[in-house]
């Protein structure tokens, strides 16, 4: 998720936010006003959704959404692929004659917001950074990770119901993903991407020469892990999120179809910025309506390492 966000309102002025900076630019302090936009010291990391990275979002327009037909709640029917059959007939013959039926399913969707955040105009003057855009980035990869949470839960759900797209492995290496890879492509699904947690990632230091090449150990000593993108030639997205991401006390590896086999990520409004002023008092908060639905549970492999 970007971290770029809307502004709905325009009641606060910036001079409010800034007026600390710009009295250090106005007084001639230019390069201390500059210094102050890294002087702010992060409590931990966070990151944007890996959701987006697995399906890209897609934003809806007003007449593209479908309402329930039982309750007023939005949701966005896709149509399915239909399915066919080809067979082998003499030269005055005729293949089968049949009514075909596409399937389809329903997105639904939820909002997400973050807290509110409440503060005097006159105490966020002292700041002598842009509190509000701190704390609006911050909410953004937090409502992220309810998005992540979602997706993890959908697809966590789905392998319920279909323990053998589940590989329960001894350890991390080829061995292992080339079962997953299989598996997919044994249920006639394409290999699009792998997401793992950048822990499990760092695994990949440890292969040998002779299972990623010479070439590539060589890149993992001098540059590290985070010089590949890929793992066997796959695009690999990797999170921060273990939490989210890993399943109980294994180390969770999935393969995913691309996203057109998958399913769809849809928007109707992305990450806003709310803001909202009484007096003196500056109130503000982030929200989004996102809608995530897979409509192909054959389509995704999990593969769970020891802890």
């Amino acid at each position: 998720m970007s971290s770029a966000y809307k502004t709905q309102t325009q009641q606060v002025s910036a001079q409010f936010i800034n007026s600390n900076f710009v009295r250090k630019l106005e007084d001639g302090r230019t390069k201390e006003a500059q210094d102050e936009g890294t002087a702010f010291i992060r409590q931990k990391m966070r990151q944007e959704s890996y959701a987006r990275e697995i399906l890209e979002p897609v934003m809806l327009a007003d007449d593209e959404v479908d309402r329930d037909e039982n309750t007023d709640q939005p949701k966005k029917i896709v149509e399915k692929e239909p399915d066919s059959v080809a067979t082998f007939v003499p030269f005055h013959g005729t293949g089968p004659r049949t009514w075909f039926r596409g399937g389809r399913f329903a997105v639904y969707f939820g909002k997400t917001e973050s807290q509110r955040f409440t503060k005097s105009k006159f105490e966020l003057m002292t700041y002598q950074n842009d509190i509000r855009k701190i704390l609006s980035d911050n909410s953004v990869k937090d409502m992220a990770d309810q998005e992540d949470q979602k997706f993890t839960d959908t697809i966590s759900a789905i392998l319920a119901l279909n323990p053998t797209q589940v590989i329960a492995a001894p350890s991390f290496g080829s061995a292992a993903f080339k079962r997953g890879f299989q598996g997919l492509v044994g249920r006639k699904q394409p290999i699009g991407k792998i997401l793992m947690t950048k822990a499990l990632y760092y695994e990949a230091l440890d292969l040998p020469a002779t299972s990623v090449g010479n070439d590539v150990a060589s890149r993992h000593y001098d540059m590290g892990i985070e010089s590949e993108e890929k793992l066997w030639g796959i695009p690999v997205v990797t999170t921060i999120k273990k939490d989210i991401c890993d399943i109980g006390a294994a180390r969770s590896a999935y393969i995913f179809a691309p996203q057109n086999y998958l399913g769809c990520f849809f928007l109707l409004q992305d990450a806003t910025l709310y803001i909202k002023q009484e007096a003196d008092i500056i109130e503000f908060w982030s929200y989004a309506a996102p809608g995530i639905g897979i409509g192909n549970t054959q389509a995704v492999q999990r593969i769970d390492f020891p802890a």
